[in-house]
């Protein structure tokens, strides 16, 4: 993990849309908001007290939905989607969910994971694997980038398990170029609650996801997305998959998906309506894009005395989301920790949220769509 300071100087030395450093993963805001999690009144065993999870209690937080790479890029071409919710137990513990558009990791550990993130980095440029200049299509670029990706990372991992992570990648991100909207499904990582591994998945109240169609624009999934929000609630559905063996829910090959036939319903999850183009909102629309968010921050049983991950993919998820905050000079949490419980954004953070978004917009750094 000590390699990812070096990874954020590299993205910015060769991306022309970054002006400061900024993450390694999940750069670019589809949306950001105030959100609301509203716990099912029948709570399973082994969550039930466990941090967030008192029956029929509601929180407020704040959430985001990103694209996956460490640069900005048009929202037309494949990559992950990626949704974080924030909340804080009663006790003052932040509690983070972190998830990605597809049931399985990008890769089986780390190590690998590392290479992945190298290769973006060295291939960011003009565009970035996988995707094409912001606001361009261009399919010529798009496969010389790929080619410089799958080099850099064969010089990391060699070529048979460079293929065998370039085939896995695009099956995964591949779907985003198919879909019409980012409100979809999601799904965490391995967590422990309760003395149990599992996952958690936000599932859509509604399918609305399609093809999007010919001539369609390269920020179409924000324009959704703001639509959306503008008309009314946009409702998760939050669902438990508990670890039942390593044949059907494995823990090593985290590239495999987990059979999810007895999963449980704890909670719903909502953006609430609202007109993302007003003063308020848009301070939390930069907050999300502020503050930071870590796999770490987590309660795994009801004293709170589980420090770590449940995962050594997880131990190495919250060094990694800590150092690329470090490098980006993210927001401290005690800095906003009060907007977990007043559902507020006091004045000074107001301040300092119109600072940075205006130094930003200044220097032509881009983290979302104009």
């Amino acid at each position: 993990m000590a390699e990812i300071p070096d990874i954020q100087r590299k993205l910015l030395a060769n991306s022309a849309d970054l002006k400061f450093l900024d993450r390694v993963a999940h750069q670019y805001q589809i949306a950001g908001s105030r959100v609301v999690l509203q716990i099912a009144n029948d709570v399973p065993e082994p969550l039930y007290g466990v941090g967030l999870f008192q029956p029929g209690a509601q929180y407020t937080g704040v959430g985001r939905i990103s694209t996956g790479l460490g640069t900005p890029h048009v929202e037309t071409n494949p990559d992950f989607l990626g949704i974080m919710v924030a909340f804080q137990t009663p006790d003052g513990q932040r509690v983070d969910f972190l998830g990605i558009n597809n049931p399985t990791a990008p890769t089986d550990n780390h190590r690998e994971f590392m290479s992945v993130l190298y290769a973006t980095a060295a291939s960011a440029g003009a565009d970035v694997p996988f995707i094409g200049k912001l606001g361009a299509h261009d399919l010529v670029n798009l496969g010389a980038q790929q080619t410089e990706f799958g080099l850099a990372l064969a010089h990391r991992m060699g070529v048979i398990k460079a293929g065998e992570t370039l085939l896995h990648l695009t099956k995964q991100t591949l779907p985003t170029a198919l879909s019409s909207t980012a409100y979809q499904r999601y799904w965490t990582g391995i967590v422990e609650v309760g003395g149990t591994g599992g996952k958690f998945t936000f599932v859509p109240t509604r399918e609305e996801n399609h093809a999007p169609g010919f001539h369609v624009s390269p920020r179409h999934l924000t324009e959704d997305w703001k639509n959306k929000q503008a008309r009314g609630d946009i409702k998760f559905q939050l669902f438990w998959i508990p670890f039942l063996s390593e044949e059907k829910t494995p823990t090593k090959p985290l590239t495999q998906p987990w059979q999810e036939n007895h999963k449980q319903l704890v909670g719903v999850t909502v953006f609430p309506r609202t007109d993302l183009d007003s003063e308020e909102p848009r301070l939390w629309a930069i907050l999300a894009t502020e503050m930071g968010a870590n796999p770490g921050n987590w309660a795994a049983d009801k004293l709170n005395s589980i420090p770590q991950p449940a995962s050594e993919f997880g131990v190495a998820r919250k060094i990694a989301y800590k150092k690329s905050q470090e490098g980006r000079g993210a927001l401290e949490p005690n800095f906003y920790q009060s907007v977990f419980s007043t559902a507020q954004i006091a004045p000074e953070l107001a301040h300092e949220l119109r600072r940075r978004h205006d130094m930003k917009l200044k220097a032509g750094h881009i983290y979302q769509a104009p």
